[in-house]
């Protein structure tokens, strides 16, 4: 065997090419796509917060702080996960680039898995790392038209709380992913997307509140007189214990799986 052949790099031989895909998918948030996220997820979040906390003095019972920015995370983070990835594998089957990706040394299944973490790490970064780090910094540091002053959280728990609405992004693209590899439709697939999300916030039965992250942040805004706040929110404000966290491992096997069985059917499509 010739020397340079024994030192030479070898291909992950499970994805291969899924570094490469990854970057590329990655590469898409550098450019206009991500000013337009940059813009929208600073408007949603730190102009609502900053007219909850220091604007709003119309004398309103509930103080939110931290809650609220939960609260937003929960609202606007998963159907954001689930606009974007309809489009994943929807947008290269109409486009006709999946084929001409494919015909390169890369797999199926580590093209499906590109667009999950590439859709996943993207919304992550601009939805909750920066816009929670810009939170964290300011929100303590001002005065609030209601209420008493906002204390900084401890910032171990505020980085679990971050890493939790992280995994509820890869659920929700690694799902609808999973659901474009199904049906050729985006309507459809948003629907149901929609209508998970729904049941989760709603949690009609005990198991679905125990093994969904529902159980965590289901529920309003808090109010502090009635002292009812989401499970997460106690957590976080409060230092009460995090629980169910049997949601936390469903919500994360489940996110395994949609990206398996997504893998696993894309590769049988014909194109």
């Amino acid at each position: 065997m010739p020397r340079d052949a024994a030192i030479a790099p070898r291909p992950f031989p499970v994805l291969p090419g899924l570094g490469g895909l990854v970057r590329g998918e990655l590469g898409r948030w550098l450019g206009r796509r991500g000013l337009v996220h940059l813009v929208c997820w600073t408007v949603i979040t730190q102009i609502l917060l900053l007219n909850d906390t220091i604007w709003d003095d119309q004398g309103l019972a509930e103080w939110r702080g931290f809650d609220a920015l939960i609260h937003i995370w929960w609202v606007a983070t998963p159907l954001a996960a689930i606009a974007i990835a309809q489009n994943a594998l929807i947008e290269e089957r109409h486009n006709q680039t999946a084929s001409w990706v494919l015909s390169k040394p890369v797999s199926r299944s580590s093209f499906v898995v590109a667009k999950i973490v590439g859709d996943s790490l993207g919304l992550i970064f601009f939805a909750i790392l920066l816009q929670g780090t810009l939170v964290y910094l300011w929100m303590p540091e001002v005065t609030p038209a209601e209420g008493l002053p906002i204390e900084r959280p401890d910032f171990m728990r505020f980085l679990v709380v971050v890493g939790i609405h992280s995994l509820i992004i890869v659920f929700f693209v690694a799902m609808t992913v999973c659901l474009t590899t199904f049906i050729p439709w985006r309507g459809p697939v948003a629907a149901i997307g929609l209508i998970v999300w729904i049941v989760m916030w709603t949690s009609p039965r005990k198991e679905i509140e125990e093994y969904t992250i529902g159980g965590l942040v289901t529920g309003e805004l808090g109010d502090v007189v009635s002292g009812v706040y989401k499970p997460i929110s106690e957590y976080l404000i409060f230092d009460a214990p995090l629980e169910p966290t049997s949601s936390v491992v469903s919500t994360a096997v489940a996110a395994l799986a949609f990206t398996i069985i997504g893998s696993l059917v894309f590769r049988r499509e014909q194109f």
